[in-house]
Parts: structure tokens; sequence; C-alpha cells
């Protein structure tokens, strides 16, 4: 059986490799010129079998194939006897749960399958109930937004629709009144408008005033610092929300292989889809697919060219927590918030405005005399 840590030390080498490989890139040509460049910052040796059959000794090899196959994954039930045991996933008894996992998990699916299912229940087709809104005139800065959407009820509005220089791509979404964050490789210059869109329809744009890369001194590549802060030139008013981030002292997440927790995701045409939560350590954030089998798969669409910048989130207590935005494609993988959280704060004092991250309280899944752990999983 695996050491949870030896699982996640695959786990995460296999996403580093998936964002050597952004959305934005459109040729399979240029995917492995990034994955070359990238190969030379590598040193991590591992003996791995992957979801095409073939058995991964490095990091460089995993890069390249994934350049042809985005949605390769590492294959933790193969039967191929050159496949080491100890990344061979547990497939008997379940890990044990902390007292604080048995509270938080089911709060967390329960925070979109309850919505799914009462989508369900209305007799909403999946297709129907992924659209935010009914309406999107930019033009004309006229939305409506869709009641039969599954996550209607939420407030969605830190979640940008349009700015002045990707349009419906290059997504922002707020981390407070005046900050909002999105995804460097897909960058939003300065002096561009972001969009914001209240649950009454108002539209409120404002112009970003200024930037900053997370962790800039981290090296030339983008991968697990593939953020940007950008401050705006006013508050947004009450009516526009800004997104919680995760307690910066939960490190690493990762369930049991038999706990799926639910994520909402938008992508570029305004849509919420569902995925499913694999894991976030260190730099990097991972999904995965539902099962087929799994009623979240009809609300499931894999990441695509366009789709990167935009976020991801848990819903815990009727409120959007934050993860990351969009990197890699397919399930999608990105940069993990809370590895710069002090980076983040520190980018947000500088470019001013008088605000820092948010973090959600999950003090109530404590018990008696508990703290909140370092480490999920």
């Amino acid at each position: 059986m695996a050491s949870t840590s030896l699982l996640i030390a695959v786990s995460v080498a296999v996403l580093v490799v998936s964002e050597a490989a952004p959305l934005t890139t459109t040729t399979t040509p240029e995917c492995h010129s990034h994955a070359e460049a990238t190969c030379h910052n590598t040193t991590t040796v591992f003996t791995v079998c992957m979801s095409d059959g073939k058995v991964y000794h490095n990091a460089c090899s995993i890069m390249h194939a994934l350049c042809d196959d985005h949605n390769l994954r590492p294959d933790y039930h193969s039967s191929n006897p050159a496949c080491p045991h100890a990344v061979t996933r547990p497939t008997t008894t379940p890990l044990p749960v902390t007292h604080f996992e048995t509270l938080l998990y089911p709060a967390i699916e329960h925070g979109i399958d309850d919505r799914l299912a009462a989508s369900r229940d209305k007799g909403v087709a999946p297709k129907d109930a992924l659209p935010i809104f009914s309406v999107q005139d930019h033009n004309h800065k006229h939305y409506v937004r869709n009641p039969d959407c599954w996550a209607a009820d939420l407030d969605l509005t830190c979640i940008s629709p349009w700015n002045s220089n990707g349009h419906t791509r290059k997504a922002g979404t707020l981390v407070s009144p005046r900050h909002a964050v999105w995804a460097r490789h897909y960058n939003i210059p300065v002096n561009s408008t972001l969009r914001f869109v209240a649950r009454d329809g108002t539209v409120v744009d404002r112009r970003i005033t200024a930037t900053r890369y997370v962790d800039a001194h981290g090296g030339s590549g983008f991968y697990g610092r593939d953020n940007v802060v950008g401050v705006l030139d006013r508050d947004v008013p009450a009516s526009i929300s800004y997104a919680k981030v995760m307690p910066h002292t939960l490190l690493t997440m990762h369930p049991p292989p038999n706990v799926h927790l639910p994520v909402m995701s938008t992508d570029f045409e305004e849509k919420a889809l569902v995925t499913d939560f694999f894991l976030y350590s260190n730099r990097s954030i991972s999904l995965r697919s539902p099962y087929t089998s799994s009623p979240r798969h009809d609300y499931y669409e894999p990441k695509i060219t366009g789709d990167s910048g935009n976020p991801s989130f848990f819903i815990i207590d009727d409120e959007l927590v934050l993860l990351f935005t969009f990197t890699s494609g397919g399930a999608g993988g990105g940069t993990n918030f809370i590895y710069h959280y002090d980076d983040i704060n520190r980018i947000m004092t500088q470019l001013g405005g008088g605000y820092q991250l948010t973090e959600v309280d999950l003090s109530r899944f404590l018990g008696e005399g508990e703290v909140l752990p370092r480490i999920v999983g």
C-alpha cells in the first residue's frame, strides 16, 4: 500500500507536467516547446503507470506525452507487472478520517450535490441548468441571470463574465471589493476594464490600475505561480461580492480515494460546471472528472482553450470559497492559492485599497479543544 506522501508526490508530479501545456496552448509543437523548456528545471525521478498503458520514469517523458493527450492521468489500478506496488492506490479499507473531516466533507458535498438534486427534482435538464446567464449581451451591457441554473441561489457576482481585453476569455475573480485575481499565462493588462454583474442584472465596470505577478521572483516559468493580482480604480458596491479562500494554515488537502468532493468551476461561456476535487499540496491543485455513474457527470465538461483563468470553488455554507484559477485542461488544474497566501496579501497591501484575503470560517467543524489541522487526508 502506498504511503500518503508518495501518492501525493506522484500526483503532484503529474499535475506539474500537465500545467506545462496550458489551456491557451493551441498546437502540439507549441506544447512540446513548453515541455522542453520546463524539462531543464525538472529533476524528479519516479516510476508510474499512466492511463495510456505505458510506464513512465520521469516528469519530462510525461510532459511530452501530455502534449498528445491532455487527459493523461496516473493509473493506480494498473495490472502491468512493471508498475511498482508503491504507487498502487489502496482499494480495500478506506483511509480513516478525522472528526474534522467527518464534518467538513459532507458540508462540501451538500453545498453542490443538494443543489444538483433539487434541480433534477424540478425537471431541469442538465444542459439547461449549466448556464449562469440566460442573456449575455456584452455590447449593450444587458445580462439576465438564468433562474434554472442549479447554482442560481448562490451569490456568483464575484465572477467577471467579460473584460475589455479578452472579452469572454481571460476571466477575473474578486477576492476583495478592490482586488481581483486571474491567470498569469492569460494575463489581463493594466487599463483594461473588468465587468461584474449584480444579482439584479446591474452592470458594474471597473478599470485595472495596477497588477503584480504572484511569486514574481520564483523563476521565469508560470508553473505553480500562475496568478496575477490586480487592483481596481475603486471599490465595487455592496451588490457585488468577493470570494473567500481556505484557511492559510490548511496547507495540504488530499481526501481518501473513497471521498469525492464536488467543485464548482466556470468556463468562458459562463457555465456552472461541476468537477471532483483531487488534491492540493504545495504549489499545485488538481481536479478529476466525476465518475460516469455519478449524477455530477451530467454537469461536467472538460476544460478547453479559452477557459484559462476561470475560477474553481468549494461551496461551504452557501459561500464561494476560491481554490484556484485554471492553468491546465481536461478536468483542470492550476496554482494552489493557499500556498501563496502571504505573497498575495503582501501584493494587495502594495497595490493599495486597504484589503486582505478573507478566510472561510471552518471552526464549526472542529470538536471541543481541537485546532485546525495543517494536513487533511
